[in-house]
């Protein structure tokens, strides 16, 4: 058999050509995140086409990691229903790494439709909303919240009446009631473009059905507007979120139907009891804003879908983090002038020049090389907050060529990555007062969060939450222990 290459490292991934189980023979790897692969398979005995997520081994041996993606399976399981994709098994692979299979999908997901077309004919949004909502109304009647609910997770078929929806990824959905939680009364899970007001504030446990209906009023604002109610970077639109109302979209798309705008309005109210009462009231009051009544329609099984396109049960998406994510941070807060005892690297009174950061980067390296961690950290960090202050072209090459160097040595100082983080309480210290990017952070560390897992969720940029969590562990916010 020939060797299907890996489309991220065109290189062979070494599970394509394997049989799982002595059931399931991989065929390609289709899709890379952060909680799992995603591969074209083939179920041997049925000669039926199947996807499979298979949960890495770094995370496989994370307890958290490994129950949130077997709760996907667990929830995932339950709904039958023609738009939620549908699980078939749920195994471990011969080496220990947990596995679910799903069926095999044909199309493509809505962020990659909103990539060519940013903005879409509102029939063709009408129909994708009633039909997500008719997935997300079988999913609360389950007592479940998706909780994630966004353009990578809505999967488009195309079928002869037209685009077929499937609901994707319930990895931190919830069961509302009974369940212990996997997640914090403080937790800050989702995407900050579509999450409801009261997920961004980490009130985990007043999130129920209506925040599915926010996240869907966004969806929809997004395929009609051309762009999402918030703009900014990850924290800039969370404290949007929280505090600000959406621009109306009749000012950006001035020929909607009258009646469109009051009912995203009501939808993505800040206070969930302004919502409507189900996430099937909103689709059909957008129904009838539009005064053309829209039915869903219930397709064939996903065997009978037309194949010889590109497939999923994920499709690769743009390279690196989606457009949400992909942003800057505010600058961090200034620190000690002084760097460590005998290593002035500026002084008090004179402003920071680009020597200084070339000095400090000099004096980490020099560190480094003497295996003295916790100085060479310290230097980048005094290195990282100069070039903050510089904010020009010279200083963000400097960093650039430093780049090994800058990761490096806070990866060193951090210690083993399988170790455990924990929130030392109080948050904030005699005037220690955090930062937006420290509470998002700390909002998404809980009692089985390692080190790894943090830095594969953190919707920052990597060495800026390396280097939060360097300071955090320095200024107590933060504890270590194992797992």
């Amino acid at each position: 058999m020939s060797q299907v290459l890996d489309p991220f490292s065109q290189s062979p991934h070494p599970l394509v050509g394997s049989v799982l189980r002595a059931t399931y023979e991989v065929k390609s790897l289709l899709d890379r995140g952060g909680m799992g692969l995603v591969f074209e398979a083939e179920q041997i005995r049925l000669r039926r086409k199947v996807a499979i997520k298979i949960l890495p081994v770094h995370l496989a041996q994370e307890p958290q990691a490994l129950q949130r993606f077997q709760r996907e399976a667990e929830l995932v399981s339950l709904l039958q229903h023609p738009h939620v994709v549908q699980i078939v098994d749920f195994d471990t692979t011969e080496q220990g790494e947990p596995f679910i299979v799903m069926e095999f999908l044909s199309g493509e997901s809505l962020e990659l439709r909103l990539a060519r077309q940013p903005q879409l004919p509102l029939d063709f949004a009408v129909r994708v909303a009633l039909q997500v909502a008719s997935g997300l109304a079988a999913v609360h009647s389950a007592l479940i919240v998706h909780r994630d609910l966004k353009p990578a997770n809505i999967f488009l078929t195309e079928l002869s009446e037209g685009v077929h929806v499937k609901l994707l990824d319930f990895g931190i959905g919830k069961r509302l009631g009974g369940q212990p939680r996997l997640t914090g009364e403080n937790d800050v899970m989702g995407t900050p473009d579509y999450m409801p007001p009261e997920q961004a504030q980490g009130k985990t446990a007043e999130v129920d059905q209506r925040g599915d209906q926010y996240s869907l009023s966004v969806i929809v604002y997004e395929m009609l507007a051309g762009r999402g109610p918030f703009v900014g970077d990850t924290m800039e639109i969370l404290e949007q979120v929280i505090s600000q109302e959406a621009p109306p979209i009749e000012t950006l798309v001035p020929d909607l139907p009258p009646e469109v705008g009051p009912v995203l309005r009501r939808a993505m109210a800040k206070d969930p009891e302004q919502r409507f009462q189900t996430v099937m009231d909103f689709a059909n009051a957008l129904s009838a804003a539009v005064a053309r009544p829209l039915t869903t329609h219930h397709a064939p099984s996903t065997d009978s879908v037309r194949s010889g396109e590109r497939l999923f049960a994920g499709q690769p998406s743009a390279r690196g983090l989606p457009h949400q994510l992909r942003a800057t941070s505010p600058a961090l807060g200034q620190g000690s002038r002084r760097v460590a005892e005998g290593h002035s690297v500026i002084s008090s009174e004179a402003p920071p020049t680009l020597t200084d950061l070339l000095l400090a980067l000099s004096e980490a390296r020099k560190a480094r090389s003497a295996r003295d961690v916790e100085l060479a950290a310290t230097l980048v960090e005094r290195a990282l907050t100069i070039a903050d202050q510089l904010n020009d072209s010279e200083s963000a090459a400097a960093l650039a060529r430093e780049e090994a160097l800058i990761e490096g040595s806070l990866e060193m100082s951090l210690g083993r990555r399988d170790r455990a983080l924990r929130v030392q309480p109080p948050w904030v210290g005699e005037g220690q007062a955090l930062l937006p990017e420290e509470a998002f952070l700390l909002s998404r560390i809980d009692d089985l969060s390692s080190m790894e897992e943090v830095l594969d969720l953190s919707p920052l940029p990597r060495v800026r939450t390396l280097r939060l969590l360097v300071r955090m562990l320095r200024r107590n916010l933060l504890g270590t222990g194992v797992l």
